[in-house]
């Protein structure tokens, strides 16, 4: 049976963080406005935390699963950090996505900081003691509120798993042998934790970048724009009425 730990397996686990690393320099190379490098700096190692906490609890799921579920035949570990992976591209991703943009409003309006703002909210908040946080508080309330999100939800996706463990891996287990895997250590770990990742960590990162990021600057201007208009408009209104007077 394939399992995580070992020397190789640090290893492959090791370059999968790499990996992840460079996709998003380069996500971060092609924006358009660019976010300053201190903003990329906060939104990416939020992102990095999160994908770090969400491995560990992949890997500790497929250890557990491997070595408690009854069934002797379930318990190649390499399969169940797939099935944990494959959870987090096509659910957890999503899910989070959905749970973030309802509670990132409340957040907002209720402790007067944006997720993806780290310098402290004067622009928006009226609330001394938010305003009067360093980046770093925010930055350190902002990924704990983010790791809480993706804890709720893994956990929640990785019952429905339990229940529907038999369909679940037998349905991998059989694209293992399928594709000539079965015997190879090595090559189900390689599969496992780098080839298909590779891929989908590109993708889930792309989407989480889309809301947890810092807003565009070009926002910021546009409600300039519109607030000075407003003022304009109101001083023109002042002066008719004082010319009428």
């Amino acid at each position: 049976t394939c399992e995580l730990f070992g020397l190789f397996g640090i290893l492959v686990q090791l370059f999968i963080g790499l990996w992840c690393f460079l996709v998003l320099v380069f996500m971060w190379r092609l924006e358009s406005p660019r976010r300053s490098f201190l903003t990329w700096v906060g939104d990416m190692s939020k992102q990095m935390v999160g994908a770090g906490w969400g491995h560990c609890m992949n890997i500790a799921t497929a250890v557990v699963f491997g070595v408690e579920l009854e069934s002797s035949a379930a318990n190649n570990q390499c399969v169940w950090y797939l099935v944990g992976f494959l959870c987090d591209i096509s659910f957890v991703t999503f899910l989070c996505w959905a749970v973030n943009a309802a509670i990132r409003p409340v957040i907002k309006r209720k402790c007067g900081f944006d997720v993806g703002d780290y310098e402290g909210g004067e622009a928006e908040s009226k609330d001394a003691n938010s305003c009067s946080m360093p980046p770093w508080a925010i930055w350190t309330l902002q990924t704990g509120i983010w790791l809480t999100i993706m804890s709720f939800v893994k956990l929640t996706v990785s019952v429905g798993v339990y229940f529907g463990q038999d369909e679940v891996y037998s349905c991998l287990a059989s694209t293992f042998r399928m594709l000539g895997l079965c015997g190879h250590h090595r090559a189900q770990l390689l599969a496992s934790v780098v080839v298909i990742p590779v891929v989908g960590d590109a993708f889930q990162f792309a989407v989480q970048d889309t809301f947890l990021k810092n807003k565009p600057a070009a926002a910021s201007v546009a409600d300039a724009k519109e607030h000075s208009l407003e003022c304009l408009r109101q001083q023109e209104s002042d002066v008719h009425s004082d010319s009428s007077d």
